[in-house]
Formats: C-alpha cells, structure tokens, sequence
C-alpha cells in the first residue's frame, strides 16, 4: 500500500466519511476468529452491487483441507452481514449459527484430518468500512462506482472466509453483477462477461496463490488501455522470454480518457524490478491498475487499485507484486517486509532512470531517512491492534526502506541483489516472518546478520549519534598514520541500543585526494588506525549519509583531550608468517579481548582474552592458516576498541 496512505484517509471525500465510519482494528493481534484447523485452497466471491441502495447480495463458496478433526468450520464475516443459507458439497443445507463477527458452520460430525471441506455462504447487506475502507460505493462523472480495499482486516466485511495473510487460497474466483455499461477490474484474468435484463455479470480468476487482503474488485465507468510488457532480451536470456498483457482502467472524465504518463511507465518498471528480484511472479496473468475512489493505491494482486498516477505510486504498488503479494507476511507485525520493500524500489527504480528523473532517487532516500528519524518503536510493530499504529508512515515504510538501504551498503550490491532474487523466490507464493530476510542475506552475503536485524529491526529503537576524534603522524616508511576514534553518544532517550555494531565508511581527505576506508564499527568508543599517502586535513563519517543517524557529525582534529586511551601498531603490515601487536593500556581490565577479523566481519582467532595490567601491551601472533587479504586486529575492552588493518601476504 502506498506510503501516502494516511494522507489519503484525512483527504477522504466528505461524502465517504458520512457514510462509513472507521472503526479500529480488532483487538485481537492475529485479526481472525477462524478455524485454525482448517487450510484455505479455494474462493469463489460472487456478489451482486445494488448500486443506489449500496448493498450487496453474495454466495461465496469456500474451499479447503483439515489439518486436524474438525467437527464445526468458523468463517470471519463481520456481524451486519445476514446469512440466508449454508450448504455443503452436495448442495444440501448445513446448521450455522452466528458469535460476533464469526459464521459458524456445523459440519454435521466431526470430520477427520485431510478431509476435503466445501461450504457455500448466501449474504448480503450493507458492507461495514473499516481500517481504510474495506468496501466503498461512491460516484464519478455521476455514475456509480464500488471499490475494496480490504488490508488488513477488511475482507471480512464483504465476504466470508479466513481473514488472515498466513493462510493463502490456491485460487480465486470473483464475480461481479451491476449495471450493464460499467466495467470490472479484478485478480487475474477476465474469464467471462455475460449480460441480461440490464445487467452484466464480470467473472475473474486468478490461479495464484492469493491472501485475503488482496482479492477485490473495482468497479465503474472505465476506459481500458492495454500494453504489452516484452521483456527485454538480457532478461529474457536467464528468465525466458515474455509477453505479457498491461491492463490499464481509468474512469472515463467526461466521457474521454487517457493513459496517465506515470501508467504508462509499468513496461520500464517491470524491467528494472526483473533484473533486481527475479521474473515478475504473475507472468501467466497479467499486471495493471483500476482507479478508485481512495487517495493512495493498493497492491491487490495483478490490478492494484491506484487513487494517482505518480510514477512513485506506480512503482510501489508494482515492487508489491513481488513482496507483499507473491511473498507475503506470515503475521501483521512483520509489515515492514511489505512496506518497507516497496517504499525502497521506489528508490532503485529512481536510480535506474537517473538520466530521466535526476536527483529524485537520492531525494526520496533522504526524505525516508529523514521520517524515518521520528519512528516510534522497533521495525517490527508490537500492537497491531490500531490500523494508524500499524501503518504509520515514519515506521514501516520509512525506516524499512532505510535499513534495507544499510542493508545493501553492509553487504554489497551484488550480494544484495541477490539476496532479493534468493528471498522472492524462495518464499514465493507463501508467507514469509524477518528471520526468512535475514537467513537469506546471511546466506548470501557469508556475514552474520544477527546483530544487524536485532538492532535495527526486531529489537532496536532510534538511531545512532556519533562524534569523531582523530589525530594523526608522520609515518616512518612514507605517508601519514592516522588514528580515528569513533564515539556513539546516543542517550537512552534516543534509542534503546547502546552500539549499533555495523559497517562504517571513513573518508580522509588529503592534499592528494580523497581516501575511503571501511571499518567495522562494534563498540561504544573505537579507535581505528588508518595509513594515507599525504597528510590528512580532515576526516568524515558516512560521507554519502547512507545511515540512519544523526544529521551532525562533529569532528574533533585531535587535541589531546579528544586523543583516545590507548593506541597501537601492527608490524610488519603486510605480513606474512607473523605479526606483532605493540601499544598499552591506561588502566587495567577484566575484559581484554584481542581478535583477528576477516573482511566479512567473522573473527577467525583470538589472540588473547581475560584480564590485563595497565601498562605496556605486547603479542606477537602466528598468521598461518589465513588466507592472504585485509583483516582487522581488534582489541576490545569494555565499550572500547582499537581497530588497526593488516594486509596478510604470501
């Protein structure tokens, strides 16, 4: 769903907000009363639009497997709807009775595990809003229109089934009947339109799997506009070949229609989006859009549902194909995994097309850096219970899109890459929690990523703040040392993370040029040594801003109240059979860890562990068995650490 989403709902027309009122969300975080036991394969949603009484009349018939003896089969459908009728497989009528927002269906005898289910529901009534609208009738150009939007709990208000993401219908079937001369836009492909007596009924099928959330429909007077995706010949290389149908309805404005330019932009996305998370997921269907009367867009599956025609809006709605509705989250407080993905294609989409829309992928990157600042809480939502707690903007979407763009930065763009394709398509068509993301980046990149995602998604709140200190010295084979202390002085008011332990780019800046290094930051207070072939004139943290953190980086050149406790050398560096560790310590530890740490941030020995006098420090440390590269010699005690390179030769 679209990042304007709260926009959208305080600019909703004046009219809707008469007509419906926005409840909250259930209390109850897994939002479904449903049988447990029971696993969805198929839907078909049959309903009748009475247009100027904004009812409907339906009979959805539902479909599944038991995975334990089941002997009554719970439906969620919100309470205002009445049920006419229940009947079995065989056409013949089952008791049911109602408990809230739940259709309880008598089975007539336990049924065992395995067992095949099939129940048709007859409703009707006048579709309750909720969360961002559910089910909508409304007006354009004074014609009737009807739309749904039924994340997150909302598709219980206009028909029966089990109302959570975790459990995804093989296939869907919906049907729509209304006045003839008005279209329908829907999940799949158009099976069949048939008229009579004035009206027309409009099937579609969708043979994907599919949640609840995003089967719907969109309904009125619409001018269709049709393109054709081909795929480009270096995708179609390592995906196959592919031509696929664009399906485009757009209310006709007085009659007459255009295709928005934004729209028109869907073959270029899908090419873009291919090549970074593999082969669209609904190639045998279609993709497209269906205007509706909402201010922002949805991501119903194969059609979203758009209320613009940006090509930020495009986009988005587009990366949820591919994840949000493809692979979708298992549980509602893993909504980042949706939002926080499609809010970042934005980004990749704009740095593609750089030439065309110049400046606008590193804007959108700074505006999400910058909301993402005020995020209240951890990535992953605890209270899911209030619609605008789980949607908040600053949250799931901002900060989604700004980790995963540290993301990338720690691991490298090929290794993000391909952690994206491994994770589409490994989840594909099911349900997927954060710990699915970040086995598959571990994976891909050969990092632990556990801290990481701790920090910034499940556990982590706020932001780091940091100071730098650095100094610096001839050197005596040529050039200059320099020594870089990092602080992180974040309060507790801030964030509830002490150390954010990541990837940190140094930029020193010299007569010479500019020199980049990328150093592992993991403690409170880390001095790191550093080696430039001109004298230094200063030093910067994150250079491009590809953190989330303070705006304001102080610098201190190094004084010597800004100098930090203890200082070391490595030598020889490059060495080959030995090194040797020389420098001391200003106070005694407890805590004195010495480690060797490969580019990969994995320590691959420790050279000394436990406590230390102050004083004079001295190891001389065997480097067989490693093999030749750059590694790091950390020396840690407590919220302190020296960090030097060491280039190992052979």
């Amino acid at each position: 769903m679209t990042r304007l989403l709260l926009l959208a709902l305080l600019a909703a027309p004046a009219a809707l907000a008469q007509r419906h009122a926005l409840p909250s969300a259930p209390a109850d975080a897994r939002a479904t009363r449903a049988s447990e036991a029971w696993d969805a394969t198929y839907y078909h949603v049959a309903v009748d639009l009475d247009m100027a009484a904004e009812r409907i009349a339906g009979t959805t018939r539902a479909e599944g497997t038991l995975t334990a003896p089941l002997a009554e089969l719970r439906l969620d459908l919100l309470a205002n709807m009445t049920v006419g009728a229940v009947r079995g497989a065989d056409g013949a009528p089952l008791a049911f009775s109602r408990a809230g927002d739940v259709l309880v269906v008598d089975l007539g005898a336990t049924r065992p595990t395995g067992s095949r289910v099939i129940v048709e529901v007859d409703y009707a009534g006048q579709p309750q809003a909720s969360g961002f609208g559910a089910f909508a009738f409304d007006s354009r150009d004074g014609q009737p229109v009807a739309w749904t939007l039924s994340e997150p709990y909302g598709a219980r208000a206009w028909w029966p089934g089990k109302d959570h993401p975790s459990d995804k219908a093989d296939s869907v079937r919906v049907s729509v009947t209304l006045p003839a001369g008005l279209r329908v836009g829907s999940n799949g492909l158009l099976e069949s339109v048939t008229t009579s007596g004035g009206r027309s009924t409009h099937t579609w099928v969708s043979r994907y799997p599919i949640a609840p959330y995003l089967v719907s429909l969109a309904a009125g007077p619409y001018a269709e506009f049709t393109q054709t995706y081909a795929r480009p010949d270096s995708l179609a290389a390592e995906l196959g070949p592919l031509a696929m149908p664009v399906l485009h309805y757009r209310y006709t404005q007085g009659g007459t229609a255009s295709l928005p330019a934004g729209w028109a932009e869907v073959p270029d996305a899908l090419a873009v989006f291919e090549w970074w998370f593999g082969a669209y997921p609904f190639a045998a269907e279609k993709y497209g859009h269906a205007q509706f009367g909402w201010g922002g867009g949805m991501e119903h599956q194969t059609m979203s549902s758009m209320g613009g025609t940006s090509i930020g809006l495009v986009t988005h709605e587009l990366a949820h194909q591919w994840f949000g509705d493809s692979v979708t989250l298992r549980t509602w407080p893993h909504l980042w995994l949706n939002e926080g993905f499609a809010s970042y294609a934005e980004v990749l989409y704009f740095e593609a097309f750089e030439s065309r829309y110049p400046g606008q992928a590193l804007a959108t990157l700074r505006g999400d850096q910058s909301n993402a600042q005020s995020a209240v809480g951890t990535l992953v939502v605890q209270d899911t219970t209030s619609v605008n707690n789980l949607f908040a903007g600053s949250r799931v979407y901002a900060k989604g899109s700004a980790v995963l763009h540290m993301l990338r930065r720690a691991i490298g763009d090929d290794a993000f890459r391909r952690t994206l394709r491994a994770y589409a398509a490994e989840t594909a068509y099911g349900t997927a929690v954060t710990d699915d993301l970040r086995a598959v980046a571990e994976r891909e990149s050969g990092r632990a990523l556990d801290a990481f995602f701790r920090q910034w998604v499940t556990d982590g709140t706020g932001f780091p703040s940091y100071a730098l200190a650095w100094s610096h010295a001839p050197a005596p084979g040529g050039g200059h040392d320099v020594s870089v202390t990092v602080r992180q002085t974040q309060t507790a008011g801030q964030s509830n993370t002490q150390v954010f332990e990541m990837p940190v780019v140094l930029a020193v800046q010299t007569a010479a040029g500019e020199r980049r290094f990328t150093v592992e930051n993991t403690a409170r207070e880390q001095t790191f040594a550093l080696h430039v072939d001109a004298a230094p004139t200063g030093v910067a943290l994150d250079p491009d801003r590809d953190l989330l953190r303070s705006v304001t980086v102080p610098v201190d050149t190094g004084d010597a109240a800004g100098r930090p406790a203890f200082a070391f050398a490595l030598t020889p560096n490059p060495a080959a059979a030995q090194v040797r560790l020389d420098g001391s310590l200003a106070s005694a530890t407890d805590a004195l860890r010495v480690t060797v740490v490969d580019a990969l941030g994995r320590t691959v020995r420790v050279l000394r562990e436990g406590p230390a006098a102050a004083g004079a420090l001295r190891l001389d440390a065997p480097l067989d068995g490693l093999a030749p590269g750059l590694y790091s010699v950390v020396v840690r005690t407590g919220d302190a650490a020296w960090t030097g390179r060491l280039s190992v030769v052979r």
